[in-house]
């Protein structure tokens, strides 16, 4: 869980990183377009090019906007790459329009737009942007050629349009085989987090029986010590042994003892709540944390599962089978080995004193 959240909050910062790279390389741009008009290289109306602007901008702003507020608000913050390369795309191929001689050099930005969706869109999208800016500069051109005959060059334009074309290719190529990267690393990460999953759970869990093992139960009372300390909240251990489980094992083999663990375990996991905790402490030997009660509470949770043992038959052998229980509460401010040590203690005493009993402090 907390790698996925990891996880998602560094594709929120990268989606904003890469949104501020995009103002800034559209603010460029706009001030190039500026210079250029100063020198009379771009042939327009001042009052057209700032409508041009404020619609440009006014997209921009509402697709930053838009990222911005989905991040301040914990939200998945959606990448606005692809509106914002049509949207920019569009106003570049406005300006070329209205661009005389220096034409070639301000086409560049459509190569700049796409390399932004580079490490962003899957091969399909990024394909698809790169045949929208080629429809964009053939309708530029067109309408140049039909309103602009007198600056037409056929050769010219020829020239540019094919080395034009090479590089969307050569972009569009480059997009692919970026694409394909991008779903080899995801699915080696995602196959890194499944496997550190599984690790993960390894190191806590029972193998056999799917409980926590006894590492996990340390760390577990250790903390809830901890709180019982600072809080004065209670919690209880109950140290359980299976009665003559060797006999079980000599008798019938490991395998039959290996069914009755599970079989066991999964009437322990059924009979507490969420918040408590059954371990496999070791061999047929398993402690349950109680928390938040007393020894009195405690032994009614206790005895119920007593009583179901001694009435279940378990494996496919029918065996009936008992246990034994030392029950005792945390007392503050011992540490948990004396705990332990007490209830193990009790269990002995259980033992002691005929089997199939719960013995409380």
């Amino acid at each position: 869980m907390e790698v996925s959240l990891d996880s998602q909050h560094n594709s929120q910062l990268d989606t904003i990183r890469r949104t501020l790279l995009a103002s800034i390389g559209a603010l460029l741009y706009s001030l190039v377009i500026l210079v250029c008009y100063k020198l009379g290289y771009v042939l327009i109306d001042v009052t057209d090019l700032v409508i041009i602007y404020i619609c440009f901008w006014v997209g921009h702003l509402a697709a930053v906007g838009f990222v911005y507020f989905r991040h301040i608000r914990n939200m998945s913050a959606r990448s606005m790459s692809l509106l914002h390369m049509v949207w920019a795309i569009i106003f570049v191929s406005i300006i070329l329009y209205y661009t005389v001689e220096i034409r070639s050099a301000l086409m560049m930005a459509y190569l700049t737009i796409i390399s932004f969706g580079a490490f962003r869109l899957q091969w399909r999208g990024f394909f698809g942007i790169t045949l929208f800016t080629l429809a964009s500069y053939a309708v530029t051109l067109f309408f140049f050629q039909q309103n602009n005959s007198g600056r037409w060059s056929p050769e010219l334009e020829v020239i540019i349009g094919i080395t034009f074309l090479a590089a969307m290719l050569g972009f569009c190529i480059l997009g692919r085989e970026f694409s394909l990267l991008r779903e080899r690393l995801t699915s080696s990460n995602r196959g890194l987090r499944i496997a550190l999953a599984k690790i993960e759970a390894l190191a806590i869990t029972d193998e056999l029986t799917g409980l926590y093992n006894r590492r996990h139960l340390l760390v577990c009372l250790d903390k809830q010590r901890a709180i019982a300390n600072r809080e004065g909240s209670r919690f209880v251990l109950a140290y359980i042994d299976i009665d003559e489980f060797k006999r079980i094992n000599d008798e019938f083999g490991h395998r039959v003892g290996d069914e009755v663990l599970q079989q066991f375990s999964d009437l322990l996991q059924e009979s507490i709540r969420e918040i408590d905790l059954v371990s496999r402490y070791g061999g047929e030997e398993f402690v349950l944390l109680l928390t938040g009660v007393g020894i009195e509470t405690a032994a009614i949770v206790v005895e119920r599962i007593r009583d179901a043992v001694e009435s279940l038959k378990f494996s496919e052998n029918n065996l009936a089978m008992t246990i034994s229980v030392g029950l005792t509460e945390y007392q503050a401010p011992e540490t948990i080995n004396d705990t332990l040590e007490r209830a193990d203690k009790l269990l002995y005493q259980a033992k002691q004193e005929g089997r199939n009993r719960v013995v409380q402090a």
